[in-house]
């Protein structure tokens, strides 16, 4: 505000700088007869400012004219970071919007986290003007991301750059376990993978049991990332068995380190009846012998029957009914000590029956 005589000197006393009725400072005039005053809270609207003068022993008062000043709302700008980029999927990524003034201040109000068109949420700036967002939510592949800035009674609305954020498939990683080990021969063995995520998540999709490079069967994921298959058809001898998880969407395959499964020939008992109890000298008497596995299936080969330590023959065993016979009439009288002898095979072991007391009357 500069005030001027009408006539001559130069006013001096203090000028009052209003804002319609609202009194903004009171300065003293300096040697010039000007008073100067700064603000930087003037509201956003148009402001009626007046300078009152307020006259001294020599000068009276006077009221300047109104000044219409006009506050429009500071230009803002808001910049996006994310914490990681490229991240793996369930990974957690930390987004970033920082909002400054185009002048000074600190803009206050809420900025919006884009996807493309999809909002993924709306966070209220803190003191510095910065908003974060965390999410493990983002699928694999690109997503540009922005934030959108809301504007508030002082700043202007304000979008950031498209930041374009790659989401890569997680890495997986698939464990095996195999029970019994060792097993036997038509044992049932119950092999067990177990796949999870790099990061967090359970997997889904499907898991193939391979015995070497022979697929065994190709079972899917339960709930808890679990795939189990039970199989009781492994012949005697090792098994490099290993789990490959056949991977997903979000997720990549992977597989088992091998383990090596050891099934041994099944055990066997041997039993021996006979068909004549005591039996007569000359009479046939036929001696059957029944094999039986620990675990089921049909053992071959052949089995020895003896009389004490002496052989009486040898017969094959029947596939079906896993039985042989041996028929003889050649005991003497007296009391026999007759028993079977399985001689096994690659699959079942060799067994040998209880000794049966075969009595032979005259």
């Amino acid at each position: 505000a500069t005030v001027k005589s009408a006539t001559m000197g130069t006013p001096t006393g203090t000028v009052t700088f209003k804002d319609g009725a609202t009194t903004l400072s009171t300065v003293t005039l300096n040697s010039s007869g000007v008073a100067a005053f700064s603000i930087s809270t003037l509201g956003v609207a148009t402001h009626s400012i007046t300078a009152v003068y307020s006259g001294s022993a020599d000068f009276n008062a006077s009221t300047s004219a109104a000044l219409s000043h006009i506050v429009s709302k500071d230009s803002s700008k808001i910049s996006l970071t994310a914490s990681l980029n490229p991240s793996l999927f369930n990974q957690s990524v930390t987004f970033t919007a920082t909002v400054k003034s185009a002048t000074t201040g600190t803009p206050t109000g809420t900025a919006v986290f884009k996807d493309g068109a999809t909002t993924l949420s709306t966070v209220t700036l803190n003191a510095s003007g910065v908003a974060t967002f965390s999410t493990t939510s983002l699928i694999v592949g690109t997503h540009s991301i922005t934030a959108v800035y809301s504007g508030s009674t002082d700043f202007a609305a304000s979008t950031s750059a498209v930041l374009s954020h790659i989401v890569n498939k997680d890495a997986s990683t698939t464990a095996l376990t195999v029970s019994p080990n060792p097993s036997e021969f038509n044992q049932s063995v119950t092999i067990t993978a177990t796949v999870k995520s790099g990061t967090t998540g359970v997997p889904t999709g499907s898991v193939t049991f391979k015995d070497g490079a022979t697929t065994l069967s190709t079972v899917t994921l339960n709930s808890s990332g679990i795939a189990v298959l039970a199989k009781a058809s492994f012949t005697a001898g090792n098994h490099t068995i290993t789990a490959v998880y056949s991977g997903n969407t979000d997720l990549l395959t992977s597989t088992s380190p091998a383990v090596t499964l050891s099934v041994k020939a099944a055990a066997t008992t041997t039993k021996v009846t006979s068909s004549a109890n005591p039996s007569k000298v000359g009479k046939s008497v036929t001696f059957t012998a029944t094999v039986t596995p620990a675990f089921g299936g049909s053992p071959s080969g052949t089995v020895t029957f003896k009389n004490g330590t002496v052989t009486l023959g040898t017969a094959s065993v029947n596939s079906t009914t896993h039985t042989a016979t041996f028929a003889t009439t050649t005991l003497t009288q007296g009391t026999h000590s007759i028993t079977a002898v399985y001689g096994g095979n690659t699959d079942f072991t060799a067994s040998t029956s209880s000794a049966l007391s075969q009595v032979v009357n005259p």
